[in-house]
């Protein structure tokens, strides 16, 4: 019995050891990717396979990135992958779901972090989109993050994966922007933030970008990343 227990556990080793799984980082709109570098570190040393994912935010739509994102996924063919996002990253991981059918070859997504992501789009991207000059300032992606549930950030598909969400929230009546309503994290009010199939949610006290330094943010994505919630038993 004791053979046949060590046999199975070496098959079993071997096995494994051929899946292959990477982690993409994928930064916000305004970002350049430099500032996911600290959580990249910290689930780098957790011996994760990670890679920051950059792009033109501010020049390329969504949609645009979103397919090179799919076939650089593709091409690199990894068994598993699993995203990490901040901000608008949220809309690009969810973009790729529009691509994905049975016919595709795609790796299987197993998580999704997601660090203050605007799924229901934001106030602030609903100001300057008022103004038809904006986008040829700030780019095409400022209509994409409005709340407009047919073309902002709500036309985009739900993931069928495991999402972790993190969000900022001050807890009170205002938040880090005076000029948006209710509490916020500058951006983005909590409730914003939410699809409604999360398996972990978790609001830090902290300002849109700063939730990306932040201690406690980076224990939540490693933590989220290896067992599917934020805090262990």
């Amino acid at each position: 019995m004791k053979k046949i227990i060590i046999t199975i556990t070496v098959l079993l080793s071997q096995f494994t050891s051929y899946a292959t799984t990477k982690i993409y980082l994928i930064h916000g709109y305004g970002g350049i990717g430099i500032e996911m570098k600290e959580i990249q570190k910290s689930i780098d040393k957790k011996g994760f396979n990670s890679e920051i994912f950059s792009y033109p935010s501010l020049t390329e739509d969504v949609d645009s990135v979103g397919i090179s994102l799919f076939k650089k996924i593709q091409s690199e063919n990894y068994d598993t992958v699993s995203f990490v996002t901040h901000s608008m990253g949220a809309l690009v991981v969810r973009s790729l779901y529009e691509h994905i059918d049975s016919l595709s070859t795609f790796p299987f997504i197993h998580r999704i972090v997601m660090i203050a992501p605007p799924n229901n789009g934001s106030p602030v991207a609903d100001f300057f989109a008022q103004f038809s000059f904006v986008k040829h300032i700030i780019g095409p992606n400022i209509n994409n993050l409005t709340t407009n549930p047919n073309s902002g950030a709500g036309k985009y598909p739900i993931p069928t994966c495991e999402v972790g969400l993190i969000a900022g929230s001050f807890a009170r009546k205002r938040g880090f922007n005076m000029f948006v309503k209710g509490d916020n994290d500058g951006v983005l009010t909590p409730e914003q933030t939410k699809m409604g199939i999360e398996k972990d949610v978790a609001f830090i006290k902290s300002w849109h970008v700063g939730l990306l330094y932040n201690k406690t943010v980076i224990k939540y994505v490693n933590s989220f990343l290896k067992s599917g919630k934020f805090k262990s038993d």
